[in-house]
C-alpha cells in the first residue's frame, strides 16, 4: 500500500503573525494544506489570501474562543454557543453544558458558508480543541460527520477512533500527528524538527495527517524558534 503525507498548517486567520506565517509557506509550497478559522479576527484576510493564491483550504470547525478578553464571536449567531451574549464559551464545560446540537450544526454550515461565499473553494474539515470529537461527552461528533456527508468533505480524524464517520461515507485519515508538547515544554527548536522529521520517516501505510501551528512572533522581534 502506498503513503501520502498531508502537512497541514491550522488556524489559518488566528491573527495576523499566523496568517502570515502560513501566507508565505503556502506560497513557498512548504505546506500541502491550510484550515481557515472563521471566527477569528484575521479570518476575513486569511480567506482573501486563498482567494488569490488558490489555496487548498479547510474549514476549521470552531465552536469556542482561545481568547478571554476579546471573545470570538459565533458566525451564526446561535444562541447556545454564547455564553450570557459576550461570545463563545472558552470553558470546555461550559460548552458541553449549554450548547445544543441544533446551534452547533446552524454554526457549522455558517462557517463553511464564510469560506465559500469569498470565492474559496473549501477541501476538507477539521476541528479546533477537539469539541467536536466527544470527549466533552456531547455527540457534537455526529454532527461533524453529518455536516462532512452532506457537503463530500473529508474529516481530520483517524479511522483507528472511531466509525461513525465512515458509515456516513466520510473520507478519513489513517493516522494523524502533531506535536505532543505545549510551548513551554519544547527544549528547543531542534527537539521539535527532530519530533517532525521521524514522523515523516515513520508514516504507515494510507494518508496521514501532520498539523502544526507556524507564526511569527507577536511583537515581530526574532526569537530562538526562528530559523
Amino acid at each position: 500500500m502506498s503513503k501520502y503525507l498531508i502537512i497541514n498548517a491550522d488556524d489559518f486567520g488566528y491573527n495576523p503573525q499566523q496568517t502570515k506565517a502560513i501566507d508565505e509557506l503556502m506560497r513557498g509550497k512548504l505546506i500541502t494544506s491550510t484550515s481557515l478559522m472563521t471566527v477569528a479576527p484575521d479570518a476575513a484576510n486569511a480567506a482573501e489570501l486563498a482567494r488569490l493564491g488558490g489555496y487548498p483550504v479547510g474549514v476549521h470547525l470552531t465552536i469556542n474562543t482561545d481568547d478571554s478578553k476579546n471573545r470570538w464571536q459565533s458566525n451564526s449567531g446561535a444562541p447556545s454557543l454564547s455564553e450570557k451574549g459576550m461570545g463563545l464559551y472558552e470553558s470546555q464545560v461550559g460548552l458541553a453544558l449549554h450548547a445544543r446540537r441544533r446551534d452547533v450544526r446552524a454554526e457549522l454550515e455558517a462557517q463553511y458558508n464564510f469560506i465559500s461565499s469569498r470565492g474559496v473553494e473549501v477541501d476538507h474539515a477539521d476541528n479546533h480543541c477537539a469539541t467536536l470529537y466527544g470527549i466533552n461527552g456531547r455527540r457534537f461528533y455526529i454532527d461533524a460527520y453529518n455536516f462532512c456527508a452532506e457537503h463530500s468533505l473529508p474529516y481530520r480524524f483517524p479511522k483507528t477512533i472511531v466509525g461513525a464517520g465512515e458509515r456516513r461515507g466520510v473520507g478519513l485519515l489513517d493516522d494523524l500527528v502533531s506535536n505532543p508538547w505545549s510551548m513551554d515544554r519544547i527544549k528547543d527548536y531542534d527537539t521539535l524538527r527532530k519530533y517532525y522529521l521521524d514522523a515523516v520517516e515513520n508514516c504507515i501505510d494510507g494518508v496521514t495527517e501532520i498539523f502544526m501551528h507556524p507564526a511569527y512572533p507577536i511583537d515581530d522581534k526574532p526569537s530562538e524558534w526562528t530559523k
